[in-house]
């Protein structure tokens, strides 16, 4: 048997998919979005339908409430069942990966240089999207996403197989189960068509064989009809519309706001987009048009959200690994290294990978914020302080992220609010503001006739201080590095 070999081509293969795999693994699960998916994906698996109605919290119950991503939270309510949270964190790691690994086989197509498309991944790519991999449903459409700009490249650079275009439709099917980015799916099979029909249109159709625009025209109506097969039918496009035009999720959520230097995310996507800008400025060679014409629609749409970047850098980086490698052109023999070196490293690689994984992670003494499976600030003591409460307080008021734990943790605890912000109306949201910040407190007490304080340390200082300064009125009973737990006296059950 031949003797392996590994190249210094490979090491940086192997560097750019480990960094993904690390990144996901090393993070914890924050106390936000999460939690409230787990367990609505428990009512899902044990009670056998998709809620349609809100029954986490007191101050919305029985309301309507679009639960859009029920498939990804079956998902992770059935992987929990089997692993817990340790599975849940290697899934993630794995979907990541295999993404990411797509996306730099499209990006080595494109330039033919597997050495300078690594590098792109590690130094701009992944840094410039890691902030968008939180474990929740959109890391599940994030391959999704990366499998229709695959295709569609594919399907524009060679024309065959005629049949690969027919797997969008399969793909959008399942993606509209998943999360509400679907339609970004449907928009790079339109901005595609679009792009074809106007560079065909001044070039000519003579100049070159190209793939039938009326096949993709037919798998964009397919895509369309797919996104029907939902247990909403059209309404899935509705609460799209609705969830883009809340104020509440657009003023409210900082990942809805825009990128902004000020943020240490925002300012790798602006650096991201000036070596973008220069390196397609000087390029050697001029770029594809359609290409260019993605990359621009979808930097507007990233530059409307932050969590909208990691799509915008997503279809930039096959576009970036092209144009760069004019810089450079390949000149002879690329030295691959020492072998026995290269075997070295990645074992060493490898080594890490391990050490990362969430079964042994927590026991190696890594700092706060990488050792643990959970984010410190998720209030588990503090929950479970509550549930054991005689009398329990009946209207609880509370940090957002804490509801979210609440719900899965406590679910016989009803919630003042979570993190489905488009449930809750904007006045209600513009008095967590206020009530957290210490104002107006004993009217807002009152008008929602609370009778116990949950509040995060980090967030809601101001409340805490109020709340610790009148003994007589609230009663400390729990108290924490992340949390504190105030009780109504005089009132419960």
């Amino acid at each position: 048997m031949r003797r392996l070999r590994p190249t210094l081509d490979q090491v940086w293969l192997v560097a750019a998919l480990a960094l993904v795999a690390f990144r996901s693994l090393l993070v914890p699960i924050p106390p936000h979005d999460f939690w409230w998916h787990l367990a609505t994906g428990r009512i899902i698996a044990t009670q056998g339908q998709i809620p349609t109605v809100d029954s986490f919290s007191y101050t919305r119950t029985g309301e309507p409430f679009y639960n859009q991503s029920w498939l990804a939270q079956l998902l992770f309510y059935t992987l929990h069942q089997m692993g817990g949270i340790p599975l849940l964190l290697l899934t993630q790691a794995l979907m990541l990966t295999a993404a990411y690994a797509l996306l730099l086989h499209l990006s080595v197509r494109q330039s033919g240089r597997l050495r300078l498309s690594a590098g792109l991944l590690l130094l701009g790519t992944i840094p410039a999207s890691f902030d968008n991999w939180m474990v929740r449903p959109q890391t599940y459409a994030i391959p999704l996403f990366i499998s229709y700009l695959a295709i569609l490249t594919h399907w524009r650079r060679t024309g065959s197989p005629r049949w690969i275009l027919f797997i969008l439709p399969v793909l959008g099917t399942v993606w509209v189960n998943l999360h509400g980015s679907f339609v970004l799916g449907g928009l790079l099979i339109l901005l595609t068509f679009v792009a074809e029909c106007v560079r065909r249109g001044v070039k000519g159709m003579g100049e070159q064989e190209q793939p039938p625009l009326g096949q993709l025209f037919l798998v964009g109506l397919l895509t369309g009809a797919g996104w029907l097969i939902n247990p909403r039918g059209w309404q899935v496009l509705g609460y799209v519309g609705n969830l883009l035009g809340s104020s509440q999720v657009t003023q409210l959520v900082t990942e809805w706001a825009p990128p902004t230097i000020r943020e240490p995310s925002g300012a790798i996507f602006f650096l991201f987009v000036i070596a973008a800008i220069v390196i397609l400025s000087y390029a050697g060679r001029p770029s594809d048009p359609v290409d260019i014409f993605l990359v621009v629609v979808f930097l507007w749409i990233a530059l409307g959200a932050g969590r909208n970047t990691i799509w915008f850098v997503a279809v930039a980086t096959p576009l970036l690994a092209r144009q760069l490698v004019t810089w450079r052109p390949r000149v002879g023999p690329v030295f691959q290294g020492l072998a026995l070196l290269n075997a070295a490293i990645i074992a060493l690689i490898m080594i890490l990978l391990i050490a990362a994984l969430p079964w042994i992670k927590p026991h190696l003494g890594l700092p706060p914020n990488l050792g643990p499976l959970i984010d410190r600030e998720t209030p588990v003591a503090a929950v479970e302080f509550l549930r054991n409460e005689v009398p329990r307080p009946q209207r609880l008021f509370h940090a957002m992220s804490v509801g979210s734990y609440l719900i899965w943790a406590a679910p016989e605890q009803l919630v003042w609010a979570d993190p489905r912000i488009e449930l809750y109306p904007g006045t209600q949201w513009r008095d967590y503001q206020q009530l957290s910040a210490g104002r107006e407190v004993e009217r807002l007490l009152a008008t929602y006739a609370i009778d116990g304080l949950l509040l995060s340390r980090r967030e809601q200082g101001a409340l805490i201080g109020w709340a610790a300064a009148r003994p007589e009125q609230w009663e400390l009973r729990y108290s924490d590095a992340s949390t504190s737990y105030f009780r109504a006296i005089g009132r419960g059950d």
